[in-house]
Protein backbone atom coordinates (compact mmCIF):
# COMPACT_ATOMS: atom_id res chain seq x y z
CA UNK A 1 0.00 0.00 0.00
CA UNK A 2 1.06 3.69 -0.82
CA UNK A 3 0.29 6.36 1.27
CA UNK A 4 1.05 10.21 1.30
CA UNK A 5 2.62 12.52 3.60
CA UNK A 6 3.58 16.45 3.24
CA UNK A 7 7.20 17.52 4.36
CA UNK A 8 8.45 21.00 5.06
CA UNK A 9 10.47 21.85 2.06
CA UNK A 10 13.24 22.71 3.89
CA UNK A 11 13.53 18.99 5.41
CA UNK A 12 12.63 17.34 1.85
CA UNK A 13 15.75 16.30 0.67
CA UNK A 14 16.77 14.73 3.53
CA UNK A 15 13.90 13.11 4.43
CA UNK A 16 13.68 11.71 0.72
CA UNK A 17 18.11 10.84 1.51
CA UNK A 18 17.52 9.82 5.03
CA UNK A 19 14.17 8.09 6.02
CA UNK A 20 11.52 9.39 8.36
CA UNK A 21 12.33 9.11 12.01
CA UNK A 22 9.18 8.15 13.82
CA UNK A 23 10.20 10.25 16.62
CA UNK A 24 10.47 13.19 14.65
CA UNK A 25 7.34 13.04 13.09
CA UNK A 26 5.14 11.87 16.03
CA UNK A 27 1.54 13.16 16.23
CA UNK A 28 -0.36 10.52 17.95
CA UNK A 29 -0.36 7.57 20.37
CA UNK A 30 -3.30 4.79 19.89
CA UNK A 31 -4.45 1.90 22.07
CA UNK A 32 -3.26 -1.60 20.33
CA UNK A 33 -4.39 -4.64 22.08
CA UNK A 34 -3.97 -2.52 25.33
CA UNK A 35 -0.11 -1.01 24.53
CA UNK A 36 0.26 2.48 23.86
CA UNK A 37 1.60 2.59 20.06
CA UNK A 38 2.98 6.04 19.41
CA UNK A 39 2.60 7.16 15.39
CA UNK A 40 2.96 9.87 12.63
CA UNK A 41 0.02 10.26 10.29
CA UNK A 42 -0.10 9.75 6.13
CA UNK A 43 -2.79 10.04 3.77
CA UNK A 44 -4.47 7.61 1.49
CA UNK A 45 -4.52 10.30 -1.43
CA UNK A 46 -2.88 13.02 -2.22
CA UNK A 47 -5.62 15.43 -2.00
CA UNK A 48 -6.67 13.67 1.23
CA UNK A 49 -4.59 16.04 3.50
CA UNK A 50 -2.91 19.24 3.47
CA UNK A 51 0.59 20.56 4.75
CA UNK A 52 0.98 23.47 7.10
CA UNK A 53 2.99 25.43 4.93
CA UNK A 54 2.85 26.36 0.92
CA UNK A 55 5.82 25.28 -0.21
CA UNK A 56 5.35 21.66 1.91
CA UNK A 57 6.63 19.08 -0.32
CA UNK A 58 4.02 15.71 -0.64
CA UNK A 59 6.16 12.32 -0.23
CA UNK A 60 4.99 8.56 -1.68
CA UNK A 61 5.58 6.00 1.31
CA UNK A 62 5.40 2.59 0.73
CA UNK A 63 4.00 0.88 4.31
CA UNK A 64 6.13 -1.77 6.13
CA UNK A 65 4.09 -4.89 6.78
CA UNK A 66 2.44 -5.08 10.29
CA UNK A 67 3.24 -1.16 11.34
CA UNK A 68 0.89 1.01 9.93
CA UNK A 69 -2.74 1.32 11.08
CA UNK A 70 -5.88 2.95 9.33
CA UNK A 71 -8.69 4.95 11.45
CA UNK A 72 -11.68 7.45 10.20
CA UNK A 73 -11.14 10.73 10.85
CA UNK A 74 -14.72 12.03 10.55
CA UNK A 75 -14.95 9.92 13.34
CA UNK A 76 -12.71 12.20 15.90
CA UNK A 77 -13.86 15.00 18.60
CA UNK A 78 -17.19 13.60 20.65
CA UNK A 79 -17.30 10.49 18.08
CA UNK A 80 -13.95 9.52 19.88
CA UNK A 81 -15.30 5.92 20.97
CA UNK A 82 -15.99 4.89 17.45
CA UNK A 83 -12.41 6.87 16.07
CA UNK A 84 -11.13 4.17 18.43
CA UNK A 85 -13.52 1.19 17.29
CA UNK A 86 -12.12 2.44 13.39
CA UNK A 87 -8.71 1.15 13.91
CA UNK A 88 -7.65 -1.49 11.84
CA UNK A 89 -4.26 -2.99 10.85
CA UNK A 90 -3.51 -1.10 7.48
CA UNK A 91 -3.34 -4.29 5.42
CA UNK A 92 -7.28 -5.06 6.27
CA UNK A 93 -8.28 -1.71 5.08
CA UNK A 94 -10.72 -1.93 1.60
CA UNK A 95 -10.68 1.61 -0.25
CA UNK A 96 -14.00 3.13 0.33
CA UNK A 97 -15.24 2.04 4.04
CA UNK A 98 -14.29 5.35 5.86
CA UNK A 99 -15.05 8.79 4.72
CA UNK A 100 -11.66 10.03 5.59
CA UNK A 101 -9.16 7.66 6.39
CA UNK A 102 -6.34 8.11 7.76
CA UNK A 103 -2.95 6.49 7.74
CA UNK A 104 -1.19 6.08 11.12
CA UNK A 105 2.25 4.65 10.89
CA UNK A 106 3.83 3.51 13.67
CA UNK A 107 7.66 3.06 12.83
CA UNK A 108 10.69 5.14 11.22
CA UNK A 109 10.81 4.62 7.14
CA UNK A 110 13.93 4.02 5.51
CA UNK A 111 14.94 5.66 2.64
CA UNK A 112 14.01 3.18 0.31
CA UNK A 113 10.28 3.53 1.49
CA UNK A 114 9.97 7.05 0.78
CA UNK A 115 10.33 9.32 -2.57
CA UNK A 116 9.06 12.79 -3.94
CA UNK A 117 5.68 12.65 -5.47
CA UNK A 118 5.37 13.62 -8.68
CA UNK A 119 1.73 13.69 -10.15
CA UNK A 120 2.77 13.74 -13.88
CA UNK A 121 5.51 10.21 -13.57
CA UNK A 122 3.01 8.47 -11.03
CA UNK A 123 0.69 5.77 -11.92
CA UNK A 124 -2.62 7.18 -11.99
CA UNK A 125 -5.12 7.60 -9.24
CA UNK A 126 -8.42 6.20 -9.98
CA UNK A 127 -10.51 7.92 -7.83
CA UNK A 128 -10.81 12.32 -6.95
CA UNK A 129 -9.88 11.68 -2.97
CA UNK A 130 -10.76 8.88 -0.07
CA UNK A 131 -13.79 10.84 0.69
CA UNK A 132 -15.69 11.24 -2.75
CA UNK A 133 -15.12 7.39 -3.25
CA UNK A 134 -16.56 6.89 0.50
CA UNK A 135 -19.56 8.96 -1.06
CA UNK A 136 -19.84 7.29 -3.69
CA UNK A 137 -19.79 3.65 -2.30
CA UNK A 138 -22.63 4.81 0.19
CA UNK A 139 -24.63 5.77 -2.75
CA UNK A 140 -24.39 2.60 -4.87
CA UNK A 141 -24.91 0.66 -1.48
CA UNK A 142 -27.76 2.47 -0.91
CA UNK A 143 -29.31 2.64 -4.21
CA UNK A 144 -28.39 -1.37 -3.96
CA UNK A 145 -30.32 -1.84 -0.34
CA UNK A 146 -33.34 0.75 -1.32
CA UNK A 147 -35.30 1.05 -4.45
CA UNK A 148 -36.26 4.09 -4.33
CA UNK A 149 -32.99 6.13 -2.45
CA UNK A 150 -32.81 7.87 -5.84
CA UNK A 151 -36.21 9.07 -5.51
CA UNK A 152 -35.36 9.87 -1.92
CA UNK A 153 -32.80 11.49 -2.38
CA UNK A 154 -33.82 13.86 -5.43
CA UNK A 155 -36.83 14.92 -3.48
CA UNK A 156 -34.56 16.46 -0.65
CA UNK A 157 -32.48 17.94 -2.92
CA UNK A 158 -35.25 19.37 -4.83
CA UNK A 159 -37.19 20.91 -1.97
CA UNK A 160 -34.01 22.45 -0.59
CA UNK A 161 -33.88 24.33 -3.59
CA UNK A 162 -37.58 25.23 -3.79
CA UNK A 163 -37.10 26.54 -0.07
CA UNK A 164 -34.61 29.04 -1.55
CA UNK A 165 -37.13 29.68 -4.47
CA UNK A 166 -34.60 28.43 -6.86
CA UNK A 167 -38.14 26.58 -8.19
CA UNK A 168 -41.42 26.63 -7.51
CA UNK A 169 -43.12 22.86 -7.12
CA UNK A 170 -46.71 21.73 -7.87
CA UNK A 171 -48.12 17.74 -7.34
CA UNK A 172 -50.42 15.40 -8.62
CA UNK A 173 -50.75 11.86 -7.19
CA UNK A 174 -48.09 10.33 -8.23
CA UNK A 175 -45.04 13.28 -8.93
CA UNK A 176 -43.63 16.31 -8.11
CA UNK A 177 -42.87 18.95 -10.65
CA UNK A 178 -40.16 21.68 -9.89
CA UNK A 179 -39.77 24.37 -11.54
CA UNK A 180 -36.59 26.19 -12.57
CA UNK A 181 -37.54 30.02 -12.12
CA UNK A 182 -34.61 31.17 -13.71
CA UNK A 183 -35.44 28.89 -17.01
CA UNK A 184 -38.46 27.37 -16.81
CA UNK A 185 -37.14 23.78 -17.09
CA UNK A 186 -39.67 21.40 -15.85
CA UNK A 187 -38.32 18.39 -13.47
CA UNK A 188 -40.73 15.74 -12.41
CA UNK A 189 -40.20 13.06 -9.43
CA UNK A 190 -41.70 10.37 -8.29
CA UNK A 191 -43.37 11.50 -5.24
CA UNK A 192 -41.89 9.92 -1.91
CA UNK A 193 -43.40 10.11 2.03
CA UNK A 194 -40.69 12.91 2.68
CA UNK A 195 -42.23 15.06 -0.29
CA UNK A 196 -43.16 18.49 1.23
CA UNK A 197 -46.17 18.92 -0.05
CA UNK A 198 -46.24 22.87 1.01
CA UNK A 199 -46.26 24.85 -2.44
Amino acid sequence: MKVYCFIPAEEAEEVIECGLKLNSRLTKTITICGAQVPCFEAYLHPKDGAGTGSDDVLVKITLPEGRAYIADNSLLGELGGLYNKSIIPADRYKLGKYRKPCCLISCTILPEMIERYNPDLDEPLLYQSSEQLYRDSLFYKTDDLAQSFKDVALNAYYNLKAASGEYAVQFNDEYAAYTDSATGEVIAIVKTKFTQEKG
